[in-house]
């Protein structure tokens, strides 16, 4: 077996192999309102930015057709075509990726920047 030490290398190795993203990668913010993406604080005016374009996308005419777009493709997959639990599989994880979406927009939009804040 694996000792922990030899797992956490194979996987910081594993990692930088596939070039795969991590926390500090997307966009969190700190206790004080700072708000930080691929570890560089952003400034205040591009945090307002952020925000007005969430706030904006969400109340799009373009968004409600690309959801409600997602939406019937995820449920046409699962539900008219649907052969094996694959399609089954896929139709769910594009929900999946979409309620992804539509919850930090959400949270971005509440001058939140951590994903799925209240």
């Amino acid at each position: 077996m694996i000792n922990e030490k030899a797992n956490k290398v194979l996987t910081q190795t594993v990692a930088k192999l596939f070039n795969t993203l991590g926390p500090e990668d997307i966009l969190w913010q700190k206790p004080d309102g700072a708000w930080f993406i691929q570890g560089k604080t952003i400034t205040e005016a591009e945090k307002q930015q952020l925000i007005a374009e969430a706030q904006h996308l969400l109340n799009t005419r373009l968004w409600k057709v690309l959801k409600a777009d997602v939406q019937y493709q995820a449920n046409r997959k699962m539900f008219v075509e649907s052969k094996t639990i694959d399609d089954l599989i896929a139709g769910k994880l594009c929900l999946y990726v979409l309620d992804i979406i539509q919850t930090r927009l959400n949270s971005m939009a509440r001058s939140k920047g951590m994903y799925n804040a209240k």
